[in-house]
């Protein structure tokens, strides 16, 4: 990340001493092998690798079917943008963002995500974002961005709080699916366990600072901004039948010098600040709440909580009759896997771990599980890494060339695991002698198990359909357990005839199993906010988490109560207030057939992206001369008479600038560098002429300029380095 005083460098050319910092922001560089292309439309632009082509003509596909609707409620649709693709990160997310403008996308389907297929996710969320900006980027910002170019537009941003940004994003997103991310049980878990947002300990309302609640905390638990921003946006749309953002950026692009835009166009056209709409919202919130009928955990917990810190014991893991693994974390120290003993609760430390990806899984003596390692060279390579433990050393070590493995699953063969591949495709493969299966196109697996009864592999899979459960047969080929639903399933195991895993349909975060004898679906736990993570210890009992406000307890319960769960297309909607929702498309409903491919083929062509064309995109300028490299790097601002180009190109590859400067001691100046770190290696090439050279004569205390023009030229390269091993890093 790199930052630059934009704000300053304009309140300089203003003759006021510079005080805000801002960001020219960048992901990092890509592989230096990938070969990439180009589609160009009236509205958007596709810059993808040749490897994630197919990915690249779907994606295009959902953009211009939620085209006429994602604007909804703003007066303004999207603005023109291009989208940029990275194929090689594991680390799913979405980016929006100036200077230079575009949208990226890491196209990895998220591991924990819910059951509609990721590229429809990062569509309906994401381009939301570019309608925000197109919104906020008028009146006196547009006028800046004559003066700036996008950094201009950049202050914009400030208008609108990041929370109302996401809050709205998460809301298009929701209303776009069938029961989408606002919805999930998940999402408002963190506030109904806290049962107090925004009180004291009498229950009062807090009448002190609510920051907390919109900055977060090192020291305690606090649902993010995504969460935070959905309850109060939502309500807001409830209460006002309106998208109140509209008007707040409205007023704000139009009004940037009154600073506090956003409580000003609150009040000035509804009536209420954000203190009151926080409030409301909550009450509104806590009064659905508290009319639910009341449940507690049917799982007791196994060991007590640390007192004062929240935290996430994560797959239970049995290694005797008392003794359990976990994967614990917390906010003082790195994740690990630590010894429970149930009896007396003692708990022993056994290894640090990296940021896990997907669950760990007994076989061999060994703990098996993946986690994401970042490349040496290149940022937007980040891997799985498939990892183990011999549990009686204790030491993790990582298996060279699994790099994207995904659920280590035992089976009677060997070790079998997914494969993701870069360009979109997931297969199943392990050992020699595990049994290979490729996933259909478009066909996103979230899960695999193996049953030690009937000697099966079994996934869990999310496609058009939603999210269901298959098994894999000795031919080759796939069998549905369960119809494709709307209904989101995690955390996939299985033992003695049964599939164990995680379900929304009541209402809940819920631990259901399967019986692949009756093929009869139940759900066996009873949760006051949710329960995750089952396996079976093959003793009658299922092991799980349970949630509460002090984090994600380790608990156990027999296998004795077998409640019918009766299939359905849609969860039980419980824990959300009743909302209206958007008249807009419905991306469960679109289907991207091999007919509309060849269709976008036919419409839209294919070009080569030549990297050496693109080196430069001019997205920033300045009525005055700067050198914004030692500004990131120095903090040093030396502002003279002149103009300055700022460029950064779309593929985050290579960063330059071009000043030129007049001053009465020197006459004209003219400077420039570029910087380039898309082979690795970071190179560097800077140059001036013009100006005074000063030399030091022999003999002379003080040096003496020489009026000579004069050139300068310099050349440089680093090879920054990233080891990373677990939760060690080294730069």
């Amino acid at each position: 990340m790199r930052r630059l005083l934009y704000t300053a460098l304009f309140l300089c050319a203003l003759g006021v001493a510079p005080k805000a910092r801002a960001q020219y922001y960048t992901w990092g560089s890509d592989p230096t092998g990938l070969k990439w292309s180009t589609i160009r439309t009236p509205d958007v632009r596709m810059i993808y690798p040749d490897t994630v082509s197919g990915v690249a003509r779907r994606t295009l596909f959902y953009i211009r079917t939620v085209q006429p609707d994602i604007s909804y409620g703003f007066r303004h649709g999207p603005m023109r943008i291009p989208f940029v693709m990275h194929p090689e990160n594991f680390q799913s997310n979405g980016l929006v963002m100036y200077l230079p403008k575009r949208v990226e996308f890491l196209t990895s389907p998220a591991i924990d995500g819910y059951s509609m297929p990721w590229y429809k996710q990062l569509v309906a969320h994401e381009y939301r974002h570019a309608v925000q900006y197109n919104n906020l980027n008028r009146g006196v910002i547009r006028a800046l961005s004559y003066i700036l170019g996008q950094q201009g537009s950049t202050i914009g941003l400030l208008c609108m709080p990041i929370w109302a940004m996401e809050g709205d994003a998460v809301m298009s997103e929701t209303a776009m699916s069938s029961f989408g991310r606002g919805l999930q049980p998940s999402f408002s878990m963190g506030y109904r366990a806290m049962g107090r947002v925004g009180r004291d300990y009498k229950g009062r309302r807090d009448r002190r600072n609510i920051d907390k609640w919109f900055c977060g905390s090192y020291r305690d638990y606090i649902p993010d901004h995504y969460e935070l921003g959905y309850q109060i946006c939502s309500y807001a749309y409830a209460r006002y039948d309106e998208n109140v953002w509209d008007r707040v950026a409205w007023f704000g692009s139009r009004n940037p010098y009154m600073l506090a835009t956003t409580r000003i166009a609150l009040e000035k056209y509804y009536g209420t600040n954000v203190r009151k709409l926080f409030r409301e919202t909550f009450d509104a919130l806590e009064c659905h709440w508290d009319s639910l009928p009341r449940t507690g955990d049917s799982a007791a917990p196994l060991v007590a909580m640390p007192e004062g810190n929240y935290t996430t014991y994560q797959w239970p893991l049995p290694l005797s009759d008392t003794t359990l693994l976990v994967l614990k974390t917390d906010y003082d120290r790195p994740s690990r896997f630590v010894r429970l003993d149930t009896r007396t609760g003692a708990e022993e430390p056994v290894c640090y771990t990296g940021l896990v990806s997907t669950r760990p899984a007994m076989y061999g003596g060994r703990v098996w599980w993946t986690e994401y390692r970042r490349s040496k060279l290149f940022e937007q390579r980040v891997n799985s890494q498939l990892c183990y433990m011999d549990l009686d050393r204790g030491k993790p070590k990582a298996v060279r060339g699994r790099r994207h493995a995904l659920y280590p699953t035992p089976t009677d063969r060997g070790l079998a695991w997914v494969e993701y591949s870069p360009d979109g495709r997931f297969a199943v493969t392990g050992e020699a002698g595990v049994q290979h299966w490729e996933a259909p196109a478009q066909t996103e697996l979230h899960g695999l198990a193996w049953d030690d009864r009937t000697a099966r592999l079994y996934f869990l899979a999310t496609d058009d359909s939603g999210m269901w459960l298959g098994r894999i047969e000795p031919d080759g080929t796939a069998t549905h357990l369960t119809e494709g639903a709307y209904i989101t399933l995690s955390d996939l195991t299985a033992r003695d005839g049964r599939l164990y895993f995680g379900s929304i349909a009541s209402g809940y975060d819920e631990v259901h199993c399967y019986d692949l004898a009756t093929g009869r679906q139940y759900r066996l736990s009873t949760s006051t906010y949710g329960s995750f993570s089952p396996s079976a210890d093959g003793e009658g009992n299922v092991l799980m988490t349970t949630y509460d406000a002090e984090g994600y307890h380790a608990a156990r319960q027999p296998i004795d109560t077998l409640r019918p769960v009766r299939p359905s297309r849609l969860p039980r909607n419980v824990v959300n207030p009743p909302r209206r929702k958007w008249p807009v498309a419905n991306l469960d409903t679109v289907r991207f057939t091999a007919a509309d491919s060849v269709s976008s083929a036919a419409r839209h062509r294919a070009r080569r992206y030549s990297r050496p064309l693109h080196l430069f995109k001019v997205h920033s300028w300045m009525p005055v001369a700067v050198n914004p490299f030692k500004i990131i790097d120095e903090h040093d601002i030396d502002v003279q008479l002149g103009v300055t180009l700022i460029s950064q190109n779309l593929l985050s590859s290579a960063e330059s600038y071009l000043a030129y400067a007049w001053n009465h001691a020197e006459g004209s100046v003219v400077k420039g560098s570029l910087r380039y770190n898309g082979l690795g290696v970071e190179l560097e090439v800077a140059g001036t002429y013009g100006g005074n050279q000063v030399i030091y004569a022999a003999g002379q205390a003080q040096p003496q300029p020489i009026p000579d023009k004069y050139y300068s030229l310099s050349a440089g390269a680093t090879l920054p380095l990233v080891f990373a091993a677990g939760y060690r890093t080294r730069m």
